[in-house]
């Protein structure tokens, strides 16, 4: 069986390159999206690919055209933008790599609030202290928190919050009422208390109705988006914050170059890239690759 990896030569050690040649009787690694050589291989072959050599997709035309597909491995947690679903008709698996940036988005989290916590956009776009009431930032500490999602990534930035928030004042919404050491409260119930909000949920047509009608949100509400897929939701809060109807909004974005007015914190998609994260998660992609030729870990269809 053959391996094809869509990534940079210097992604991978020596060593993870070393247990690859020794699982797959040929290791090709692509850098530029070019999959001819795939519709020309009838070979049987294992796709790992790092989602941003191929711009975030990989269409099932594409899938159609590859002859002895047995496996895609996807150096992403998030695995929407492949059709999980169009894969198992096929005898794909698709495999993802979860859980390898936990901690590191939990602690951009904490920073993209206290950012928010003391109006550092404001001074950001003065350019100097500045003593006027708008400028004047607040504690954390004491103030209604909820989590709005709480897999993995919830469940560290709540104990993170504990010292910084209090456990009491920290609420979380989920599908599932999982964790008893946490408040667990109705969404509906949160958005006329809350004054910090995390959204970490993951992108689905459900969780993105919550946010559809803002106007119950309390304008002191200072939110924090590390989720993936709600640019949309993001900018419309950026727009409440700008009318006063929103106390901020903090989020990652591709463009930075766009300019907000008022409490509007925003940073590059870089809450996953720390040294710690990188490791695990190239460690984590390597041992996905070495299962697919037998019992696929960490499959998603």
């Amino acid at each position: 069986m053959k391996l094809y990896i869509y990534c940079q030569q210097n992604d991978l050690t020596a060593e993870q390159k070393e247990l690859l040649k020794e699982k797959f009787e040929d290791v090709i690694i692509l850098e530029e999206p070019e999959y001819e050589p795939l519709f020309n291989d009838e070979s049987e072959k294992v796709i790992a690919i790092d989602p941003d050599i191929v711009g975030w997709e990989f269409k099932n035309e594409i899938i159609d055209r590859i002859p002895n597909l047995k496996a895609l491995c996807l150096e992403a947690t998030g695995y929407e933008w492949v059709d999980c679903a169009y894969c198992s008709e096929k005898g794909i698996a698709v495999t993802d790599v979860p859980h390898y940036a936990t901690n590191s988005v939990a602690e951009k989290c904490v920073m993209m609030a206290l950012a928010l916590a003391k109006k550092l956009p404001l001074f950001e776009k003065e350019g100097k202290m500045n003593w006027d009431e708008e400028f004047i930032g607040e504690d954390m500490y004491g103030k209604p928190t909820d989590i709005i999602g709480f897999g993995a990534v919830g469940h560290a930035l709540a104990k993170k919050l504990d010292g910084i928030i209090g456990r009491d004042e920290i609420c979380y919404y989920s599908h599932n009422q999982n964790d008893p050491e946490y408040h667990y409260m109705d969404f509906d119930k949160m958005l006329d208390k809350s004054e910090y909000m995390f959204i970490t949920i993951s992108k689905n047509p459900e969780s993105l109705a919550l946010f559809d009608d803002l106007s119950k949100f309390n304008p002191r509400t200072k939110v924090i988006i590390v989720a993936n897929g709600f640019e949309d939701v993001a900018l419309r809060m950026a727009q409440m914050v700008e009318e006063g109807k929103l106390g901020g909004v903090a989020f990652e974005s591709d463009d930075l170059s766009k300019e907000y007015k008022g409490n509007v914190f925003v940073t590059p998609h870089n809450a996953y890239y720390t040294q710690e994260s990188l490791e695990k998660m190239f460690d984590i992609w390597v041992q996905s690759m070495l299962s697919a030729t037998g019992n696929p870990i960490n499959k998603v269809n």
